[in-house]
């Protein structure tokens, strides 16, 4: 995982800021707000400080519940680093969803969430704080509890499918950018209801490969996807669609592969970066697509019960 621990290093560099000055008027516990409306916050966990940022759109009052996206770093990064690469505020304020990025525990000395693999050993319980953070937002917040979801960047992106198995109960949708599925998530999963997916990964990722087999414990993105087409009956062919390469300077182009019909009206959409690596597009990597986009867009037609 040496590979991986670099690039997160170097992304940490160049993203990590978090001042800010504190807000009387927010939930009681410590604030700081920066003048974008995005506050940070804490939860206690059984004696354990757990940190999240939070964005509220300007539109929110109260009146109406909005939805909420909760957006996961990758391994040895922060929620502050993930809000720079996938800096979702404008869509929470034009969609009207509650934007938040959970901060991960250390683990050996780097953040991480605890999905098997190569974080075997950890002994954080991540699903608890998730569960625990959606109940303390919705005490604070309108809250449309059936349309939660989930999204998440390499090791955020494998902890998204792990919410997806094992907290289904609460999450309506997921959407994975440059990860697969852990073996321990696999074999342990057990949503509740049929889980709309959307992924997007690139073929030549050499930190999370397409074919599983980096890092250890991991299942093939091709794996994956046919869990997932398997579990929500969807069809089992794909409608391929070969994305126009509108910036041909990035040196690689997207297939996308939809999955139609699953039980509940749920779909499955996976974008297959060709030639790829271990990118957030619209912001690292491939220029083609906006993954912030897409997995909103995706994302959001979906409830609890299926297709809205």
């Amino acid at each position: 995982m040496k590979n991986l621990l670099y690039l997160f290093l170097g992304l940490s560099l160049i993203f990590g800021c978090d001042d800010g000055v504190s807000d009387a008027n927010a939930p009681d516990n410590p604030v700081y707000l920066d003048d974008n409306g995005t506050y940070m916050r804490s939860i206690d966990i059984n004696g354990e400080v757990r940190e999240y940022l939070i964005h509220i759109p300007d539109a929110y009052d109260g009146t109406q519940s909005f939805p909420i996206m909760l957006n996961f770093h990758g391994w040895t990064m922060s929620a502050n680093d993930q809000m720079n690469v996938s800096d979702m505020r404008a869509l929470s304020e034009s969609e009207q969803f509650i934007l938040v990025y959970p901060q991960g525990s250390l683990f050996y000395g780097s953040t991480h969430w605890n999905v098997g693999s190569w974080t075997t050993g950890s002994s954080s319980n991540d699903i608890g704080f998730i569960g625990d953070l959606i109940i303390e937002i919705t005490a604070n917040y309108n809250i449309d509890q059936d349309r939660i979801y989930a999204c998440g960047y390499s090791n955020g992106g494998f902890f998204s499918q792990e919410l997806a198995c094992n907290l289904s109960d609460k999450i309506a949708a997921i959407g994975a950018v440059a990860s697969n599925m852990s073996e321990r998530t696999r074999n342990t999963c057990s949503p509740t209801h049929p889980m709309p997916i959307i992924t997007i990964s690139g073929t030549m990722d050499t930190v999370v490969q397409y074919d599983g087999s980096e890092p250890g414990g991991t299942i093939s993105h091709s794996e994956t996807i046919n869990y997932w087409i398997d579990f929500n009956n969807t069809d089992t062919s794909a409608v391929i669609t070969n994305l126009p390469n509108s910036n041909p300077t990035d040196g690689s182009s997207v297939d996308l592969f939809q999955y139609f019909n699953g039980d509940n009206n749920v779909e499955i959409e996976h974008y297959k970066v060709i030639n790829g690596g271990h990118g957030w597009p619209g912001v690292l990597g491939n220029m083609d697509i906006n993954a912030n986009s897409i997995i909103w867009n995706f994302v959001s037609q979906f409830d609890l019960d299926g297709k809205i």
